[in-house]
């Protein structure tokens, strides 16, 4: 695996504004730029950093072949991504994801994001979430509650409640060419985790964590502490 940081001009961003923030055109952007073939399936992770005005300062990219620079695009790679890990070492992280829940209704699995489910949950008991928890404290706690069960049960880490910071509650448009567009809620993740089980971690480096890994979700970026 590859771990790249791709810049774009800014003459681009601000000449196809809209199509970079359609995540379904920057999903085309990205494997434009990795893959070899149109037949070639997704190979890769990515997550698109932002400023504060959420305007786009790069992409990181996750690929188990190098991109070359294309139009002006500057890409930088780093040597082959083996990273030697160890139960019980602690790294910093951070991580974008879509966290979901899925229910069965009438038959259908449907989908809704944990915090508009944590919402539903009180309205249906006749409360409201504002009568126990501020927003941040909801998302705080619903959040780090999926990802330690998304650690403890599949990707071989664990954390602590007050070391790790869980904000940017963001609504995203996916706009598919001659489909319905839909709106797609990520929660970005950041602070420190404990490995339990390297062989589990690592996979979820390289595979990533939770769904729509297609949009820019999914991709745990870590570092020694």
């Amino acid at each position: 695996m590859y771990l790249h940081q791709i810049s774009f001009p800014k003459k681009e961003l601000v000449k196809d504004h809209k199509e970079f923030q359609n995540v379904y055109s920057m999903h085309q952007i990205i494997w434009g730029i990795i893959s070899k073939d149109k037949s070639q399936e997704r190979n890769f992770l990515y997550r698109v950093e932002y400023d504060d005005f959420l305007k786009i300062k790069y992409v990181y990219l996750l690929a188990s072949t190098k991109a070359e620079s294309k139009s002006n695009r500057k890409i930088k790679v780093s040597s082959r991504y083996q990273p030697q890990l160890e139960k019980g070492e602690s790294l910093y992280f951070k991580l974008r994801a879509n966290p979901i829940v899925k229910r069965k209704e009438n038959g259908r699995t449907k989908e809704y994001s944990i915090i508009m489910d944590a919402k539903h949950k009180f309205k249906k008991n006749g409360q409201h979430y504002q009568d126990k928890y501020s927003l941040s404290e909801l998302i705080h706690e619903t959040g780090f509650k999926w990802l330690l069960r998304k650690g403890n049960e599949q990707h071989g880490f664990s954390i602590k409640p007050f070391e790790v910071k869980i904000e940017n509650d963001r609504e995203f448009i996916v706009s598919p060419p001659k489909k319905k567009s839909y709106k797609l809620r990520v929660l970005d993740f950041e602070g420190k985790l404990t490995i339990t089980d390297p062989d589990l971690f690592k996979k979820g480096l390289f595979n990533g964590i939770g769904s729509a890994k297609a949009f820019g979700c999914g991709l745990m970026l870590v570092k020694r502490i």
